[in-house]
């Protein structure tokens, strides 16, 4: 989430709220050692309710309490667990998991091109920075982009014109982004979805699509720059036209 570690810190200095204090101090060992507490355990610790840990998620950015401690346990997972297997993570895996799907991107390019388009970008917490980098690609190309975070979701479901949406669907706490993509889908407006989904959460999609998988590497980080290889190969067909 765009600024959350800046903000949970600053939090944790007492500028605000003393109950928002303490839960951010909680938060920031959490992250340290690896020990989550469940939303009740939180709760009792900082001496609040369970409704005030669930504000504390909102103000944060979070559609609840369970959505945040996903987002942090994969953060952590990815970058202070050491991992014990290795094989097969090379870049030479992205090369060949995106020339698998040429013809995804392929339509995804003819598809953003198209005048007047709007392009809607959607994604799972734990891709924000590479769905971030897709989004000033395309802006770059002068396309008429825009990333619709979950935390404001629900404010922009209003479809005005011919509409691209470009989804990417991962990790376990999607709750929202589903219940608006089912949403958005009943517009009668031109509508074109592409999804980028991960193995386990392929079923919680049912509407008209382009779609391609992840590859079964479950890893954060692997997903991410899976998506960064996608954004070099569509800046690349751009640039041929």
């Amino acid at each position: 989430m765009e600024n959350f570690y800046e903000k949970l810190e600053y939090l944790s200095k007492g500028y605000v709220d003393s109950a928002y204090k303490n839960m951010s101090v909680s938060l920031l060992s959490s992250i340290r050692n690896g020990n989550f507490k469940k939303s009740k355990e939180l709760a009792e610790e900082c001496f609040v309710s369970e409704s005030t840990v669930t504000k504390f998620s909102k103000y944060l950015g979070f559609s609840g309490y369970r959505e945040m401690i996903f987002f942090l346990k994969e953060d952590h997972n990815s970058f202070f667990v050491k991992k014990t297997t290795r094989k097969n993570k090379n870049f030479s895996c992205l090369i060949e998991w995106i020339s698998l799907h040429e013809d995804f991107i392929d339509k995804l390019c003819k598809a953003i091109e198209v005048k007047n388009v709007q392009v809607n970008i959607f994604g799972s917490y734990q891709l924000q920075e590479s769905i971030s980098l897709l989004n000033k690609l395309l802006l770059s190309f002068d396309i008429d982009s825009k990333i619709l975070y979950q935390n404001v979701l629900f404010a922009n479901t209003k479809i005005s014109k011919q509409s691209v949406n470009i989804i990417f669907f991962s990790g376990r706490d999607n709750e929202t982004l589903e219940i608006f993509l089912q949403e958005i889908n009943k517009s009668k407006k031109q509508i074109k979805n592409f999804l980028v989904i991960s193995e386990k959460q392929k079923n919680k999609v049912k509407f008209e699509c382009e779609q391609i998988q992840f590859s079964q590497d479950h890893s954060f980080v692997n997903r991410n720059l899976s998506v960064m290889v996608m954004c070099h190969e569509i800046a690349n067909k751009l640039s041929l036209k």
